[in-house]
Formats: structure tokens, C-alpha cells, sequence
């Protein structure tokens, strides 16, 4: 069969990788399997380019990568679809997952994939050539005459689990599109056991928040495996600076980490890069990270509130847990971010300070802070829902850098200059009373004093080497 791909973006000149492992993992499935497959990029909705496309690619079955903060283009795309093709659809992605009904309803939608695209959506098309079996593909929500079938999600492969899977078919990517602005590449190396919802905002690395593998135990390639796509993909891309290791709990079974440090030392000269799960990281799994090249960890932590962070953003990482892993991450040698979400429902100035006052005692490398968006679908979502704190449009507040949940406590411009300033309140803070008051000087229309005079001035908010 020709199938295409498209994937909504939010904006391809951002110089943001669009590259995702999903949809290169669903591609080389499909490819083992005798399909066709192309990728199509839209960061808007064309519809002489889409017509164009569809033309081109003569697809039997247009497959629709759908991401929380592009919901909004992927139904107009679908649209367009639909008038210049007319064909089947089926929505796959992370908001196809939380967001099943809603993706249902896109004109021409026959099915969506609630659970591993790579998985079930090759059983799904399989099926769908030669009998009435594909309406009980597992993982997939399928239209019939009587309703809909809402089929569970497929088991975990049983062992060796993921022996057999393909590298992902990253050739479907641009070849500058793949690698970030730090030159890493990601390769992912577990799949399963996630327990937190990603931030959209933390970049390609994060793992996609699937309900349906939730359940599924942290399942991993082999060792050799990975080894081989990387090497790989070194000859592929000779501007290569290092690798970025996920999912984020693949630190889960130490004998494979261990065997991975070992053998990675031994064959490879590229740095590592990584973002792990806090109550993963012991002193041990910390040593195999140094062992193994590994220049940065990132940890997401969210808030220094433990109900924000356990109960609002689903992290399952207690104060201890999170304060062990820097530690341990610390006295390995490896370079520590924290990752803060600020504007999360129940933030107030309190647990603000909370957050600072946990920053200070973690003592990290460097803080990544972004302001919170309520995922669809998401325990957050819902608890913005429910109080009216959600803005009319979340996801287009929070592509221009607006709060996405209206605070009771805390005015919007004060959780922009929040986010701007509390990595500088921590590792600069001479240089956080500078944010806040160039914050406050707005000049015309341009903006703020911050924004056009002191921002492209400021160094990286990084704690100096130690």
C-alpha cells in the first residue's frame, strides 16, 4: 500500500528538531511490512500544497501525527484532506491517545491508534486488506456500523522484547531536521514504564505520554542493537556532537545499563546526553552514566510542591527520591539540569518559593524553566477545567509564550518573568533583579526592555564548572 504521513508542527523555522521517533518507528514498521511511505512537515494548513502532496503520493491511507499543542492544525488539516483526497484516515500521536473521541471526529477519520503507532497500526492495515478483523486491532478505536470498537491496547512483546524491531526510518526526515541545535541525535533504547506526563516544551527527547504502554514494564533493545543504529547513524551525519538516550526510564534495569557503559565506552567516542527518571538514579546507575561518556543528565522535578509535582503533573517523585538523584548524578561527575514547569494549577507564590528554596538544595548544573501547558486530556487539564482557569485558547497562549492556566494568585506577566528569572534566582542572582525590572519597561509595541536590550546579553544561566 502507499501510505502517507503527515505531521503537524508548530513551527518549522524555529530551529526546534521536528524530528520524532514515533513517527520514524511507525515508518520502518510500515516498511517492513511491504508498505510505501512518505512523511509530509506543515507548520500551516496549505491546501494547494496538501492537494499537491496527496497527488503525488497517491496514498490509500493518509496517517495523521497529532501532538497537543498543533490539535488545533491537525483539524483543519484534516479538512483540507478531506475535500482533495476524500480518503481514510487514522490520527496517531500523543493526543490521539489521551484525546481518542475528539481525534474520531476528524473529517474522514476511520480509526485511531490509542496505543504504539509501531505496533498497532501495521496489524491495523494488515488486517484491514483481507478481513473484518481489523475492527478488534488492539490498541485501536475503530468505526463500524454500530458504533465504535474501542479495542485495549496490545500486550507488552513477550521476550526477548524488542529483539526484532527495526531502526527507526529517520531517512523519512529532512537531513538537517533530525539533529538539534546542540548536534545530538536521539536514539531511543527502552520503550514502556512511564509514569509522569512529558512536558511539549522539553523537547524531542521526552517521551511521548501514552497511556496505553504505561502498564508495559520498561522493555529494552539489545545492547549490540543499539550500538549498530548508532554507528549508523554516525556515518550518516558527520556534523554529529553526541547522542540523546531514551525513553527516560531505560536506566530501569541496571545489568542492561551496565552492559551498555561498558560496551559503549569500548566502541564509541561520542558524548551522551539523557533524561531520566529521579527514583531511577542510584549511586550506582549514576557511575554507569560517567562510565559511559555521559555529559548531561536532565530531570524533570516540575515543582519543589510535591502535591504540583505528584498530584497536578503526575511525576511520582518524592523530595528524597529527586534530592538522592542529584546527589548521586553530583558525585559521579555528571552535569545536572533541572526542568521546572511554572504556572501549573495550585501554583502560588508559595510553592514558588518552594521551588526555589528546592532548586537551591538539589544545587544543579543549570534549570531549564518553561511555562506549564495543561495537556489535553491530562490530570492538569482537567483540575484547570474544573477551578475556570483555563484561558480560551491554551495551546495558542502557550505558542506565544503566555500562560496557558489563569492563576488566581499570580498574574500572567508575573509568571512570564517568573519563567525568565528563577534559573538566574538560583545559579546568577545578581542577575534576576536585572529580569524583573527590564521586564517591567515595555517600549511600544516591540516589547519589553528585557526582550530587545538585555536578553541576547545574558550568558546561559549555568552554574560555572566545579
Amino acid at each position: 500500500m502507499n501510505l502517507a504521513i503527515i505531521q503537524p508542527v508548530a513551527d518549522l523555522l524555529s530551529g526546534r528538531s521536528p524530528y520524532r521517533d514515533e513517527v520514524a518507528m511507525l515508518g520502518a514498521a510500515l516498511r517492513h511490512r511491504g508498505h510505501r511511505v512518505t512523511l509530509t512537515l506543515l507548520d500551516r494548513c496549505d491546501e494547494a500544497f496538501l492537494s499537491a502532496t496527496v497527488a503525488y503520493a497517491k496514498p490509500d491511507l493518509i496517517l495523521l501525527y497529532v501532538e497537543p499543542l498543533v490539535a488545533d492544525l491537525a483539524v483543519r488539516i484534516a479538512g483540507a484532506l478531506g475535500a482533495a483526497h476524500g480518503g481514510p484516515l487514522v490520527p496517531f500521536g500523543p493526543h490521539a491517545a489521551l484525546r481518542p473521541d475528539e481525534c474520531l471526529s476528524l473529517t474522514g477519520a476511520e480509526a485511531v491508534a490509542t496505543g504504539p503507532a509501531d505496533v498497532a497500526i501495521p496489524a491495523y492495515v494488515a488486517s484491514r486488506l483481507s478481513s473484518l478483523d481489523y475492527l478488534r486491532t488492539p490498541g485501536m478505536w475503530v468505526k463500524c456500523e454500530t458504533g465504535v470498537m474501542r479495542n485495549p491496547p496490545p500486550p507488552p512483546p513477550p521476550p526477548p522484547a524488542l529483539a526484532d524491531r527495526t531502526a527507526p526510518a529517520r531517512d523519512l526526515y529532512p537531513f538537517e531536521k533530525i539533529v538539534d541545535a546542540a548536534g545530538f541525535i536521539q536514539v531511543t533504547v527502552s520503550r514502556g514504564g512511564e509514569g509522569g506526563m512529558a512536558s511539549p516544551s522539553a523537547g524531542p527527547e521526552s517521551p511521548a505520554p501514552w497511556p496505553a504502554t504505561a502498564s508495559w514494564p520498561v522493555l529494552h533493545r539489545p545492547v549490540g542493537a543499539v550500538l549498530d543504529e548508532m554507528l549508523q547513524v554516525a556515518d550518516e551525519h558527520f556534523d554529529l556532537r553526541g547522542f540523546r538516550i531514551g525513553n527516560e526510564r531505560w536506566l530501569a534495569r541496571p545489568e542492561w545499563a551496565a552492559e551498555f557503559a561498558d560496551r559503549y565506552r569500548r566502541q564509541m567516542s561520542w558524548p551522551l546526553r539523557t533524561r531520566l527518571y529521579a527514583p531511577d538514579i542510584t549511586a550506582e546507575a549514576a557511575a554507569l552514566l560517567a562510565r559511559a561518556g555521559c555529559e548531561e543528565a536532565r530531570i524533570p522535578i516540575g515543582s519543589g510542591s510535591a502535591l504540583i509535582r505528584n498530584d497536578v503533573l503526575g511525576l511520582a517523585a518524592s523530595d528524597a527520591a529527586v534530592e538522592a538523584a542529584f546527589a548521586a548524578l553530583r558525585h559521579a561527575g555528571v552535569r545536572t539540569v533541572a526542568c521546572i514547569e511554572v504556572g501549573a494549577p495550585y501554583e502560588t507564590p508559595a510553592s514558588v518559593d518552594q521551588t526555589v528554596e528546592f532548586l537551591r538544595r538539589l544545587n544543579p548544573d543549570g534549570v531549564q524553566a518553561v511555562l506549564h501547558y495543561p495537556v489535553p486530556g491530562s490530570t492538569s487539564e482537567r483540575i484547570a477545567r474544573e477551578n475556570g482557569w483555563l484561558v480560551p485558547d491554551p495551546a495558542a497562549a502557550y505558542r506565544a509564550g503566555r500562560p496557558a492556566v489563569a492563576l488566581p494568585r499570580l498574574a500572567p506577566d508575573d509568571l512570564v518573568t517568573l519563567c525568565e528569572a528563577l534559573p538566574y534566582v538560583v545559579l546568577r542572582p545578581r542577575i534576576a533583579p536585572l529580569i524583573r525590572l527590564a521586564r517591567r519597561v515595555r517600549i511600544g509595541r516591540l516589547g519589553t526592555l528585557y526582550e530587545l536590550a538585555l536578553r541576547p546579553l545574558l550568558a546561559p544561566p549555568t552554574r560555572r564548572k566545579r
